[in-house]
């Protein structure tokens, strides 16, 4: 098994779950916003719920729709209000990183994976450094605006280390493998780097 292609398989699985919840976010804005009001009544403000929605007991059924996943957003939304913001940079952000990204991503953990019988190196390549650039730009403007506009305070340190910090840190970080990868893909003209 190539290091490279685990790695980013199991990132673009994580995106493309996480592009569906994206989806969600635009779909269902007043449900995260109610589901917020209620976590931050029973909880208090910059609270995680407890359980996270990771850690709930749900049915089958629903875990199944996209409905469901609006409650990872209102949950966040303990730690940056912005998502129950329909005008902010962080809930636009998400809302086109998860319209815009779902089918490259699809596509590229596929044409990785069947090297040469979706497309050509080079054509995946392309792909890939479009849109792993477009991941690694809007996290950086979104962990920028969070810092400047100071939407730590408030928030316990553990929540901000373990989850704002570690969530950006992955969709900077596993970006910017996607875009080395697809530039050697475009490079080279094969797909050596997944071998």
């Amino acid at each position: 098994m190539n290091p490279v292609q685990l790695l980013l398989a199991t990132f673009l699985t994580t995106n493309a779950w996480i592009c569906i919840c994206e989806i969600a976010l635009l779909s269902f804005p007043s449900l995260i916003q109610k589901q917020f009001a209620a976590f931050c009544a029973a909880h208090g403000d910059h609270v995680l719920p407890s359980p996270i929605f990771l850690f709930e007991r749900v049915r089958l059924r629903d875990a199944l729709t996209v409905r469901y996943w609006a409650v990872m957003w209102s949950t966040y939304a303990t730690l940056d209000p912005a998502y129950v913001d329909t005008h902010s940079f962080g809930f636009c952000v998400d809302v086109g990183n998860g319209v815009t990204t779902l089918l490259p991503t699809l596509l590229f953990a596929c044409g990785m994976t069947a090297q040469d019988q979706l497309l050509p190196a080079r054509a995946l390549g392309i792909v890939g450094a479009i849109s792993f650039y477009q991941e690694f730009y809007g996290t950086c403007v979104y962990f920028f605006q969070y810092c400047f506009n100071k939407r730590y305070l408030n928030t316990p340190l553990s929540h901000v280390l373990g989850i704002v910090v570690t969530a950006n840190f992955i969709w900077i970080a596993f970006p910017l493998l996607g875009m080395w990868a697809s530039m050697t893909l475009i490079f080279e003209g094969t797909f050596h780097v997944f071998l």
